[in-house]
């Protein structure tokens, strides 16, 4: 594991983990609240699926409690701590699979919260079309590729945080998002768009 200098973890939540750690059912209650809606954020982008999200909420969250006593808020927040286990998970079901899809296609039942200026009706409708390009493209990246352009832009991950979770340094992950974003340039620029606005940085400390 990568440590990484950060800011000391909330002394509530460092006081919440080791009361879990100690095996308090109220800690890991507290815990699942804070922290759950996060990892289903994660699970859908990964698999795309709810029913499949839940389980990546579920199974990451027996595989934290059985390895409660290993986590060291020293090393990891305990954020990205959860969010590689999730990662992890959805690694596994996706080679199980033999499936990895980026979800932010449109879908009838589905539309993911991305960032939106809130903007006229007709600039809201070419927005909408540069999503479908752009997601589309990204889906034909390699796999590390789409891992840190969901984890950076989807999840608004930092890229030291991202780091920790793929166990790389972390000139790899700028190295990965610039050469996405140079692939999905010139995919775009094929079908006639030469903006990239909407992967801009969403954190770039």
């Amino acid at each position: 594991m990568i440590t990484q200098n950060r800011s000391p973890q909330n002394a509530m939540e460092l006081a919440l983990i080791q009361r879990w750690q100690n095996d308090e059912a109220e800690a890991f209650d507290e815990l699942y609240t804070q922290h759950a809606p996060a990892i289903y954020r994660l699970g859908w982008a990964m698999l795309q699926q709810a029913e499949s999200a839940e389980d990546v909420v579920q199974e990451t969250f027996l595989r934290a409690h059985k390895a409660r006593c290993r986590y060291d808020y020293q090393k990891a927040s305990f954020s990205t701590w959860l969010y590689q286990i999730a990662l992890n998970y959805c690694r596994s079901y996706l080679r199980r699979k033999r499936l990895f899809t980026i979800p932010w296609l449109y879908s009838p039942n589905e539309t993911p919260d991305l960032p939106d200026g809130r903007p006229g009706p007709e600039t809201h409708a070419l927005r909408g079309e540069y999503r479908r390009l752009l997601w589309e493209a990204v889906q034909n990246l390699s796999v590390p590729l789409r891992e840190v352009v969901t984890l950076h832009y989807y999840m608004e991950l930092p890229a030291v945080e991202i780091a920790v979770m793929l166990n790389c340094p972390e000139g790899t992950i700028y190295s990965r998002l610039h050469n996405a974003r140079r692939y999905l340039a010139k995919a775009l620029a094929e079908k006639g768009v030469t903006s990239l606005e909407l992967l801009e940085p969403q954190n770039a400390h």
